[in-house]
């Protein structure tokens, strides 16, 4: 069986394990198939999916902490911020539409 088959084969059974609202020991159980082997194949194939797309890099211009400063003296402070291991950080701004912080959030907890 070639990697394409196995993945596409796995892919299968991922959807429908993930459809049946079984938890995944009972599925596989079922299935006659070890956990090991299925949470292997979710693993593998999450970070196939998320690096399928990366092709090209994507750059985002980030203030300075001068810029940042500013800012937030000209507006009193930012609505929310959050710090990742201190080398990410991520500001909204209290005019940020609610749907783009769903949109950042939701971001967040799918790529933690």
């Amino acid at each position: 069986m070639s990697k394409e088959e196995k993945s596409s084969l796995w892919s299968q059974r991922i959807r429908e394990f993930r459809s049946s609202g079984q938890t995944c020991k009972d599925w596989c159980e079922e299935h006659q198939l070890p956990v090991s082997t299925m949470t292997y194949w979710i693993r593998k194939l999450k970070k196939e999916e998320k690096y399928a797309g990366d092709a090209e890099p994507v750059f985002a211009k980030l203030p300075s902490e001068a810029e940042i400063a500013m800012r937030d003296t000209a507006e009193n402070s930012a609505a929310v911020s959050i710090y990742i291991s201190g080398c990410i950080r991520i500001e909204t701004a209290p005019s940020c539409p609610p749907e783009l912080f769903r949109v950042l959030v939701r971001t967040l907890k799918e790529n933690a």
